[in-house]
């Protein structure tokens, strides 16, 4: 077990995480090689993350820029053969960990590999894409042994670091969400394949590594959105994008309208978020807080 953990190094982001640090770090106590990047907390999580592993890498980093930034500074440091990239609000155990690297060892020519999924309702899951597909589904029955895919979940996931090196990670305009289906589909398209190991099994807490707030809702709706037009503008076309957008921004700001008049303010923060995204998609300007493309639109 020692030498998994010794061929690999785990990254991970916080944002107000410091509730569900205690419990990920004690699925890491055999990791040998550990960066946790601290996306603008104001919760002590930067601190709590030092005291509970004062060997790992803490990068600070002074806004929230999402995941694909962060997540691609953190992969430069990377020395090791694999990184194992996940979210801070699950758990597991060393077996997890040596299932993922054996059967990345079974094919060298795996780009990732992902473990099954136990959410917190107790639930499997296992998400999934067939070829040509932009558009993940959940399945009933998983099957009992690794299998092949056009998407992996990236709750938790282990990449070679050489495939990672060779598409250039993440694209850094996504903020968050769908930035791990864009990822899968050029990870398939340079040729290598995409594992889920059924036998490795994690258990994730679903969005707990932040409290909700109405804040927290307006800011998933908007990206859910908005990185939706943008994967969509990116695989299929911005005619195809922008269509599906026209259509669906009356959608969202009759269901706001019709969530005011019931009063319910969950409804009305959540469709009033996606109209916004859709509107900024439309005009053709960048995702979450930015003033400016990282690399240029594909538009």
């Amino acid at each position: 077990m020692s030498d998994c953990w010794d061929r690999l190094t785990v990254v991970f982001i916080v944002h107000n995480s410091a509730s569900v640090l205690p419990n990920v770090i004690k699925s890491l106590e055999g990791a040998k090689n550990l960066i946790i990047i601290d996306n603008a907390s104001t919760d002590g999580s930067a601190d709590m993350a030092r005291r509970l592993r004062p060997d790992a890498v803490i990068i600070l980093n002074p806004d929230n820029t999402g995941v694909s930034m962060p997540s691609n500074m953190a992969f430069e440091k990377v020395k090791t053969e694999f990184v194992l990239h996940m979210n801070p609000d699950i758990h597991f155990d060393d077996t997890c960990v040596k299932r993922l690297v054996d059967t990345m060892d079974e094919d060298p020519g795996a780009a990732v590999v992902s473990p099954m999924i136990i959410n917190a309702n107790g639930n499997q899951e296992i998400d999934l894409m067939g070829p040509g597909e932009i558009e993940h589904r959940k399945i009933e029955v998983p099957p009992e042994g690794p299998f092949c895919t056009w998407y992996v979940c990236g709750s938790l996931w282990l990449w070679r670091i050489q495939a990672i090196k060779t598409i250039h990670g993440f694209d850094p305009n996504f903020f968050l969400y769908n930035e791990d289906v864009d990822i899968c589909l050029r990870s398939s398209q340079a040729g290598y394949s995409l594992i889920v190991e059924p036998r490795a099994v994690i258990h994730h807490g679903g969005g707990a590594s932040e409290k909700i707030s109405h804040k927290t809702r307006w800011r998933k709706d908007w990206n859910l959105t908005w990185s939706h037009f943008y994967l969509k503008s990116k695989h299929r076309g911005f005619d195809v994008a922008e269509r599906e957008a026209r259509e669906k921004s009356g959608q969202f700001l009759r269901n706001a309208i019709v969530g005011l008049l019931l009063l319910r303010p969950k409804t009305v923060v959540g469709q009033l978020a996606r109209y916004a995204a859709t509107q900024r998609f439309l005009r053709k300007e960048p995702s979450w807080l930015r003033t400016e493309w990282v690399n240029p639109p594909p538009y």
